[in-house]
């Protein structure tokens, strides 16, 4: 079993502060310490494919995005959100710490010319396939 603590009260509602003990422990669904993994969806279209990625709050400074061969790596790092005069702790959801993701880049895609953009917290790769070109035949 996970060492982390797992609280969870139902949706919209606050830690009940009747129970004995319950008022100072916080709602927690996972508790990372190390790696998280962003939410990815993978869409073909005509000329390639479109990875999006849920990367909410993390400062474009944060992000790399590296391929090697046919790997595509995304890597970053979400830090966790100042709040000031912070007295308790009710709920935490949000994952916060590095994550890495890779993918392996299929044959037809053209790696050299992906490209990327960051968008209302969410990340736009378009991996494009490899176009065809008529080739001229000269003469001599």
């Amino acid at each position: 079993m996970s060492p982390a603590k797992r609280y969870w009260f139902p949706i919209g509602t606050f830690p009940p502060s009747h129970q004995e003990g319950e008022q100072n422990r916080p709602s927690v669904r996972f508790n990372s310490k190390g790696r998280w993994s962003p939410d990815t969806d993978i869409y073909e279209v005509h000329d390639g494919l479109i990875l999006i990625m849920d990367i909410a709050g993390i400062d474009r400074e944060e992000l790399s995005i590296i391929v090697e061969g046919k790997i595509l790596s995304i890597f970053g790092i979400r830090r966790p959100p100042e709040i000031a005069q912070k007295k308790q702790v009710h709920r935490l959801e949000i994952d916060v710490g590095h994550f890495e993701k890779r993918f392996r880049v299929p044959d037809d895609i053209d790696a050299e010319n992906i490209e990327a953009n960051y968008e209302n917290g969410f990340l736009y790769l378009k991996l494009p396939k490899f176009t065809s070109r008529k080739i001229v035949i000269s003469e001599g």
